[in-house]
């Protein structure tokens, strides 16, 4: 093994691409650049009635999504490929043929009923439940006789006796487990297919992977993975196992089957910056200090570090992922903004495709008007409603402004002025100045209208700018909000 840094991110293609896995190849990328180093994606297809092709799609596409593009892997190809565990079958057989001809395993002809009757005598007993290794000191002439009667058998490592295996982790430092408590691991299946902790140790040895970054849950199978690498006479990589990710609530893992938060494509799907989301992601597990947050990607590539990898569970801080991804959007130009939420709104039909003149005109504004409040880009979905849909109802708190004492006729009078001076709702900022110039010369606080106008404008309390809304509804759409609302505003006063 050379030198040269060589990392894998290595999943199975049975689903959709979770956040958790996202966190291991981010990892392995962040580290991968710090040191000059190679990432690597590699498939682990081997389960042929789970993989779908539509999943290794999700995975690629996800990847590419957040800036992970590997290195060497399916789609790219590269030295030591095939890059997919379907396509190397004869690799496996070769050294499993390998480990049979030095004695490092041995054929095992328990059946599934025979293992079933073992483990409930030893569950009876308050045992732990493990192959008991009856078939490990078989007379060779005896299995030879019985492999060749075609009886169904697996092989399994020899385990050695009174040992210790001992990992020194990046994360965890030095982790030990004595051999006694590690049965007979199978490495063939009785139909002939290799098992997961066997073709690994292939592939990491044969593409010359130097650091192996994956979730705690595998360390039960590192140790297993150690003593086949020791059985082929094979150099180990050096092992950084990642805390788990928990549950919003911080309550369990984070599990497919009960946190949609845990599919990359949720993110992807809201619309979350992606470089926010990286930078956040980075954070779930791994902090540089106890005050900084944000952090570009150079800035993770320079200051990532294993050592400082969290050892415990990891709570999802959804969160943190509102007020990171809401900073990175600040810092953006408004045509970034106005790309990021053009597509939501042209899928809910109020925007063409292309947009019309005034369709551009209006994003432009709207975009500028609600960079402060974006999250995400699917948040404009509900926040522009108002714009597209019109005030069907008016929110309570936005009434009791329209229905105030004075407020149908203050509004009356500031239409007026707006059809007979040149303080236009094109521009926010003139219409704003005049606005105020208006409301000095009748000796009024411009808060006086900023209530009843915005209720009038948006039907709610809360919002982008006054003016800016009505930059963005135009001279034509503000008058005949402004007049609605006068009508409703008498009437709630009336009743």
């Amino acid at each position: 093994m050379t030198d040269a840094v060589r990392v894998r991110f290595a999943p199975s293609p049975t689903g959709y691409l979770h956040i958790g896995g996202a966190r291991t190849a981010l990892y392995n990328w962040l580290y991968a650049r710090q040191k000059g180093g190679t990432f690597v994606l590699r498939m682990e297809d081997t389960d042929a009635a789970r993989n779908t092709d539509a999943a290794r799609e999700t995975i690629f596409r996800g990847l590419d999504w957040l800036g992970l593009t590997p290195d060497e892997g399916p789609e790219q190809g590269g030295p030591f490929g095939p890059y997919s565990q379907s396509e190397r079958q004869d690799l496996y057989r070769h050294w499993a043929n390998q480990l049979i001809e030095i004695g490092a395993v041995y054929p095992c002809f328990a059946t599934k009923k025979e293992l079933a009757e073992l483990r409930a005598k030893q569950e009876a007993a308050g045992e732990s439940t493990r192959y008991d290794g009856r078939y490990r000191d078989l007379d060779p002439a005896e299995a030879k006789r019985r492999i060749d009667a075609g009886e169904e058998h697996t092989w399994r490592l020899r385990v050695p006796e009174d040992e210790t295996v001992e990992v020194d982790d990046e994360i965890r430092g030095v982790v030990r487990v004595e051999t006694k408590d590690i049965e007979d691991i199978i490495l063939i299946r009785g139909n002939g297919m290799p098992i997961y902790n066997f073709v690994v140790v292939i592939d990491d040895h044969l593409m010359e992977i130097s650091h192996v970054i994956r979730g705690e849950d595998h360390l039960t199978n590192t140790f297993k993975q150690v003593l086949i690498f020791k059985a082929l006479g094979w150099d180990t990589p050096r092992y950084a196992h990642l805390p788990l990710i928990l549950g919003p609530t911080g309550s369990g893992k984070l599990s497919k089957r009960k946190h949609p938060e845990a599919a990359l494509e949720l993110y992807q799907q809201k619309g979350y910056p992606e470089a926010g989301l990286v930078n956040w992601l980075a954070s779930v597990g791994w902090s540089l200090d106890d005050k900084t947050e944000v952090m570009t990607r150079d800035e993770l590539i320079e200051r990532f570090s294993l050592a400082s990898v969290n050892r415990s569970g990891a709570r999802l801080p959804l969160d943190k992922l509102d007020w990171i991804c809401g900073d990175y959007l600040r810092r953006f130009g408004v045509a970034e903004i106005e790309a990021g939420i053009r597509p939501y709104l042209q899928q809910k039909g109020w925007v063409a495709e292309p947009p019309t003149a005034e369709q551009s005109r209006q994003l432009r504004v709207l975009a500028r008007a609600q960079q402060e409040r974006l999250r995400f880009y699917s948040q404009i979905v509900e926040d522009a409603a108002w714009i597209y849909e019109g005030v069907a109802k008016i929110e309570g708190k936005a009434m009791k402004n329209l229905k105030k004492a004075g407020a149908p006729e203050l509004l009356e009078e500031y239409l007026e002025f707006l059809g007979t001076s040149a303080a236009c709702a094109v521009d926010a900022s003139a219409m704003e100045t005049r606005a105020k110039a208006w409301a000095e010369q009748r000796e009024l606080g411009i808060g006086k209208l900023m209530g009843p106008l915005r209720s009038a404008l948006t039907g709610k309390t809360q919002g982008p700018g006054v003016f800016d809304c009505a930059e963005i509804l135009g001279n034509a759409e503000v008058a005949a909000r402004i007049k609605s609302a006068v009508a409703a505003g008498r009437a709630a006063q009336s009743s």
